[in-house]
């Protein structure tokens, strides 16, 4: 019975040992760096169910070929370099003037095409499950969260206050974007979508990722400690390597990045990128993966198991 009972509670030590051996190699971490769209948030979701029937009822509804439509798209989106402005109509030349109406104005039981494609972009934004609860955790033991996105400032705003993240991020970096068209209507005045705690520190527009320097940049900006620093992003060959390169422990969000898939390849055909960016992302894809994360992650709340997240 003795012999037993000893048995138990040695058995039960050594699991006590584990379990503090195993917390106290945790790396403690009080500054956090995270990437935005498709990290936090399905952006490449909410494009997509607002794009392609935006795409569709303007071919539908003004007989224009689709093919031809895209092509257009992707003339405006580079001129702007973003994917997003798509709602500058007026600027697509292959649409004739005697159909916007149809854009704006709404006829029987249909709303107009930008009402439902605003819509569309609204009812399908979604934070991916549990991030919101995760970075309350992190912000609760003192942490500094801070952002780092190619995506234009307008753009980023909205989705900040959208999605109730105002304050849980500490400080935005974001490019400051091109000034949306005169020609474009504007339902809010801009400070409607202005959130009231999350500071923003305009990029150059020309702000592309991997771009360690501005890594570096932020650590400096608020004199972090690179040791107890991290960052997370969904693409190996910008986020993971650009973390890498700045020697910054690197976390890949495998469940942010999904490029085999017909949505993918719409954005692909309308995209801002460069042909230089979409070559170098298929041949990427296509060689062996010789960027190596620190750790990879299915689910944002994991991160919460990885590292002993601290004040600042």
């Amino acid at each position: 019975m003795l012999a037993n009972i000893f048995s138990i509670t040695f058995e039960l030590y050594q699991n006590l040992i584990k379990f503090m051996q195993s917390d106290n190699v945790k790396q403690e971490v009080n500054f956090f760096i995270t990437d935005l769209d498709d990290t936090l948030w399905d952006w490449l979701e909410m494009w997509y169910n607002s794009f392609n029937p935006y795409l569709e009822r303007i071919s539908k509804e003004t007989q224009i070929d689709r093919s031809k439509l895209i092509d257009n798209f992707k003339e405006l989106h580079q001129k702007y370099g973003t994917t997003e402005m798509s709602f500058a109509y007026k600027e697509l030349p292959i649409i004739p003037s005697e159909f916007y109406p149809f854009f704006e104005n709404s006829n029987g039981q249909n709303r107009s095409i930008l009402h439902e494609y605003y819509s569309n972009k609204k009812n399908n934004l979604k934070l991916y499950d549990r991030v919101l609860s995760t970075l309350q955790t992190i912000k609760s033991n003192g942490t500094v969260v801070v952002a780092f996105t190619e995506s234009y400032l307008f753009f980023t705003k909205y989705r900040i206050k959208h999605l109730g993240l105002d304050g849980l991020i500490d400080c935005i970096y974001s490019p400051e974007g091109m000034d949306i068209p005169q020609t474009v209507y504007k339902h809010y005045p801009e400070e409607y979508w202005e959130p009231q705690i999350t500071k923003f520190k305009s990029l150059p527009n020309d702000t592309r990722k991997p771009n360690p320097e501005i890594l570096l940049e932020i650590i400096a900006d608020f004199k972090a400690d690179t040791s107890k620093s991290i960052y997370i992003g969904d693409k190996l060959d910008r986020d993971v390597y650009m973390a890498q390169q700045a020697n910054i422990t690197s976390i890949h969000a495998k469940y942010g990045h999904i490029i085999d898939t017909d949505k993918y390849e719409l954005l692909r055909n309308v995209t801002h990128w460069t042909n230089d960016d979409v070559i170098r992302e298929k041949q990427f894809k296509d060689s062996p993966k010789t960027i190596k994360p620190d750790y990879e992650i299915d689910d944002f709340s994991e991160i919460l198991n990885l590292f002993n997240f601290t004040k600042f």
